[in-house]
């Protein structure tokens, strides 16, 4: 599959984003491969969890809004679509699908991995919401890192101030769930791997569809508020302009610098 590996090893159904020298970034054609690989993981006769890494860094650093931005509408209703395919099927799935992150996790690749089951990583591995510097929001990611992840207040922080999060933090806030020394990240992987394959399939299928309809009505309000904000602002003129400000290298019109005249702190 171009941009994704697939191959399964010991009954654990291996995705690999194989497209780091471009970011592993998501238009619609990756999205589509993506979707065909998590699809043919869920239905894998011979897997028993699902594992999804990159094979370099960065992990993902979310759509590729240049690429949407020069091509017909129907294009990017076609890639919002199958992105909201992809978490879906990733939440949906019977089988715990596990993430391994040694890189930059930026945006749309946010919401791959809080669609996820377990999240492990590295202290490489770093967390951005940017999305508020082109004047866009993570419309689609939020159904997914609300409660899910984190709280509600702690996502509103980290979108508004496009904070770039390292993963110790990541793992205090909730986004990783098991944080490895470098050195150690192989055989911590193993191990939680093990665990899965000592594990009932029929009970881990039945916690997933549990704990999913426990919160289902408000996910799926969610996730068509997100469908519907993501498309109307990917309509505004402004914001494609302030996309394509980006790629030259210039800035939006709405960026300022800041350079107070007064201390805003009481310390000497």
């Amino acid at each position: 599959m171009p941009g994704v590996d697939y191959f399964v090893d010991s009954q654990i159904a291996v995705i690999s984003l194989d497209d780091a020298k471009n970011g592993n970034r998501l238009n619609l054609e990756f999205l589509q491969t993506l979707l065909e690989a998590i699809k043919r993981a869920i239905g894998e006769p011979d897997a028993r969890a699902i594992l999804v890494r990159s094979t370099a860094e960065p992990f993902c650093l979310g759509m590729d809004l240049i690429s949407l931005t020069s091509r017909p509408r129907k294009d990017v209703e076609e890639a919002i679509e199958h992105y909201i395919s992809v978490l879906a099927a990733i939440y949906t799935s019977d089988k715990p699908v596990v993430f391994l992150l040694d890189g930059d996790v930026k945006a749309g690749g946010v919401g791959l991995v809080c669609a996820g089951d377990i999240v492990l990583s590295t202290h490489k591995t770093t967390f951005e919401l940017s999305e508020v510097l082109f004047g866009l929001i993570p419309a689609n990611v939020l159904p997914y890192l609300f409660s899910l992840r984190i709280s509600p207040q702690k996502a509103r922080y980290l979108i508004l101030t496009s904070k770039r999060i390292a993963a110790d933090e990541a793992f205090r806030l909730g986004l990783v769930d098991e944080l490895f020394r470098e050195e150690e990240f192989e055989r911590g992987v193993r191990n939680i791997l093990k665990r899965l394959l000592r594990s009932s399939p029929f009970a881990m299928a039945e916690t997933k569809s549990f704990t999913a309809r426990l919160i289902q009505r408000d996910l799926d309000d969610w996730i068509q508020l997100a469908r519907e904000e993501f498309l109307k602002l990917t309509s505004e003129e402004s914001i494609l302009d302030a996309v394509m400000a980006f790629d030259r290298g210039d800035l939006p019109e709405w960026f300022s610098r800041y350079r107070p005249r007064r201390p805003l702190t009481f310390s000497e």
